[in-house]
């Protein structure tokens, strides 16, 4: 049963370093909607800039009603920071734009991926496990639902399950991608398979991976 959507309070106000953690087209995704008095002021002088993706300045790189998933990564990274409710408005205003979106829009995947993710910070996993199972079906070439689902298997460390995910991925790919590498490598590294692990993370760095902790992992296991 899909969550009907309801827009989030007017006059909720966006902190400047949560909107610099947002991708480049939520500013003319805020700047061209109802939404642009919660953007902060130092920001709206660049109103209608736009998206890298090559979208239309509302709806923010061809999502639909791109100010509100802009606004669900918002309340997603409150949520990470441990914000009673924020999951519930991830939710909503995730579930606003993917309900309107057809299934072959190219970045479908990409907002299920949040929706599910928002999913199971709420708690509801069987949600967002079948969300994220759709996104795959029906685009099986990208790559974010994949990811999505395989990091929520190894936070409860079900690795193999998680590498099962992102094999499927391997397997269909037509392009190399440092953070599915950098996922192979975790999963790897949780099963213990150091050397495959290895592998993957190698060339999750030559893809541009630009984290290395799971590197330091495997030097103080001798493994690298």
């Amino acid at each position: 049963l899909w969550i009907v959507a309801r827009p989030a309070h007017a006059d909720e106000v966006i902190s400047a370093v949560e909107f610099m953690a947002l991708p480049e087209f939520c500013l003319s995704s805020f700047a061209n909607s109802d939404f642009a008095a919660r953007v902060p002021f130092e920001y709206r002088a660049r109103r209608g800039s736009a998206s890298p993706q090559g979208g239309t300045g509302y709806t923010g790189a061809g999502i639909s009603g791109g100010h509100h998933f802009c606004m669900g990564i918002v309340y997603l990274n409150r949520a990470k920071r441990g914000i009673a409710g924020a999951s519930a408005g991830a939710v909503q205003e995730f579930t606003y734009s993917q309900t309107r979106m057809d299934m072959d829009a190219p970045l479908y995947s990409y907002v299920s991926s949040y929706l599910g993710q928002a999913l199971y910070r709420s708690g509801k996993r069987s949600h967002a496990m079948k969300v994220w199972a759709e996104a795959i079906s029906v685009q099986p070439l990208a790559r974010e639902s994949y990811l999505a689902m395989a990091e929520a298997l190894l936070s409860e460390r079900h690795p193999q399950e998680a590498l099962e995910v992102l094999q499927k991925f391997d397997q269909v790919k037509d392009v190399e991608y440092a953070d599915a590498e950098h996922f192979m490598a975790q999963a790897y590294f949780e099963l213990k398979r150091y050397d495959e692990a290895k592998l993957h993370l190698d060339k999750a760095y030559s893809l541009g991976y630009p984290f290395f902790g799971l590197r330091d992992k495997l030097k103080r296991l001798g493994k690298y």
